[in-house]
């Protein structure tokens, strides 16, 4: 189990002693996953590259998901609520950090 890759704030605050905040886009990917095109379009809008080609989006939105839980894995089954608990407890002040550094309370991830 690798948990340090779900401590986002660690590795925000790393950055952001490098580059400006408004130099950093930061996508929740269950939101990227529910609107391809709209997230699409922000990163585009943030590297200042125009607007999104019809052609582009298209491409884009019909790419297969790349995150996702590998074949072996899906016959696992969800996870336990015991794990679910355990997890969300030990992220808890992280995400709650990363909410604060983010101001945006979407990343204390309350539905999850």
């Amino acid at each position: 189990v690798r948990l340090q890759v779900g401590l986002y704030v660690v590795y925000l605050l790393d950055w952001l002693t490098v580059f400006d905040k408004d130099q950093i886009l930061v996508l929740r990917l269950e939101d990227h996953a529910s609107n391809v095109k709209y997230t699409m379009h922000m990163v585009f809008q943030f590297l200042d590259l125009g607007p999104l080609s019809e052609k582009q989006e298209a491409l884009i939105t019909k790419s297969p998901a790349s995150n996702t839980r590998r074949p072996e894995d899906r016959s696992l089954g969800p996870m336990l609520p015991t794990t679910k608990a355990i997890l969300r407890d030990f992220y808890r002040p992280f995400n709650t950090k990363l909410a604060q550094v983010l101001f945006d309370d979407a990343f204390l991830w309350k539905r999850t």
